[in-house]
């Protein structure tokens, strides 16, 4: 190799490490090496209120009371690693109405942090429970949040609680009635262990939901949520009775229904509570649930009847092995809606699960007009007003 060559190379070799050392020392993601010292935050308070601090995503969350003034909190407590500088200092006055920036700079290397605030919510003790995953309603999916916001404006003492609300009591369940949850996924959640992986969550309150259940509290599940019975105890020790039959669509590429869609009363449940006050159509032997232009997900839990499906050969077969009555089948005679009735010392539970049950149309066709539709939050004012008696 000739000296022209040589030189090339090392002068390549040499630009290579120099980027590499430029590039470890400028990022605010500070890697594994340590040129110039630790950036992390040891310690953090906010009128000596001390912070969470979560040092993998560099962010620290002062825990306050469900009322405190937040305009002007003061930094009470900082800890840096050694030689770190931040940009506050103990003595800042800060308004936490949002999120703020840190900056914790060592020599010529820094890490951004983020502090912010998070109020307590308030012990409540609700006469009716709308029940979801999410932390607070607005961040419910739009089907999910568009019948809980019918709930909490057409019945009393009604609040939105997660199931976290439950589980750390902060939901207190004492005087509760009825806990309406409708599970909307636009995954289908289709068999037993489907429904474990996908509602792990309501899962880990089965005991609370059980308990509430066998002291009198009732249920109305609605879509996915119907699969809920069979882990509380309603068919038994027996949690492999839940719907056989389940599929949907996605929210924001529903179809637009094109017309009324219907289920059926089942014979003898003509007159079922649940029917009471519904707008008829031509065949009063129908539920008429949309109206064309609405656009429908189609998401359905549903008991499929057969032998050629295998579990319910027939009608008797399912109500023998669930304990439960049917209310109302879809148009292959699929069972669409069913009861639990309250027996002894435990609540009643009704299950809706006919794809017609549909809360949020993402849009709507040209001209269309609301007819129908209403039916469903007559259903479901009649199941909640019976529930609670």
């Amino acid at each position: 190799m000739n000296n022209i060559s040589i030189k090339n190379t090392l002068l390549a070799t040499f630009a290579i490490l120099l980027s590499a050392a430029f590039a470890a020392c400028s990022s605010d993601k500070k890697g594994n090496m340590s040129l110039d010292g630790d950036c992390d935050i040891e310690a953090f308070a906010l009128d000596k209120i001390d912070g969470v601090i979560n040092h993998a995503k560099r962010t620290i969350e002062v825990n306050l009371p469900e009322v405190y003034e937040t305009s002007a909190m003061q930094v009470t407590t900082l800890t840096l690693s050694a030689g770190a500088r931040c940009n506050i200092a103990i003595g800042d006055k800060m308004n936490m109405g949002t999120a703020h920036a840190l900056t914790v700079t060592n020599g010529d290397t820094y890490l951004d942090w983020t502090v912010s605030v998070k109020h307590a919510k308030p012990h409540v003790t609700p006469k009716a429970v709308f029940l979801g995953t999410a932390a607070t309603k607005a961040e419910l999916d739009p089907e999910a949040r568009t019948a809980c916001d019918w709930m909490l404006e057409n019945v009393d003492g009604a609040r939105y609680s997660s199931y976290e609300d439950i589980k750390e009591g902060i939901c207190d369940l004492k005087e509760c009635k009825i806990i309406w949850w409708h599970y909307h996924s636009d995954v289908a959640v289709d068999g037993h262990d489907n429904f474990v992986k996908m509602a792990e969550n309501v899962l880990t309150i089965k005991n609370q939901l059980s308990a509430y259940y066998n002291n009198g509290g009732a249920f109305l599940l609605t879509r996915y949520a119907t699969n809920l019975a069979s882990f509380i105890g309603a068919t038994g020790t027996d949690d492999w009775t839940t719907p056989n039959n389940c599929w949907g669509g996605k929210e924001m590429e529903a179809d637009d229904c094109g017309g009324a869609w219907t289920f059926q009363k089942y014979e003898g449940q003509e007159n079922h509570y649940l029917y009471e006050n519904l707008i008829e159509g031509p065949n009063a032997n129908e539920v008429y649930c949309t109206d064309a232009g609405y656009f429908v997900t189609n998401s359905t839990a549903q008991y499929h009847i057969g032998g050629d499906w295998g579990g319910y050969d027939d009608y008797d077969a399912w109500t023998t092995r669930t304990g439960a009555e049917i209310v109302g089948v879809g148009g292959d005679k699929a069972i669409v809606a069913w009861e639990y009735p309250a027996n002894g010392t435990r609540g009643g539970i009704v299950c809706i699960g006919s794809g017609c049950y549909d809360w949020y149309s993402y849009t709507f066709g040209s001209g269309y007009v609301e007819n129908y539709h209403k039916n469903i939050a007559i259903m479901t004012e009649n199941a909640i007003n019976h529930l609670m008696k």
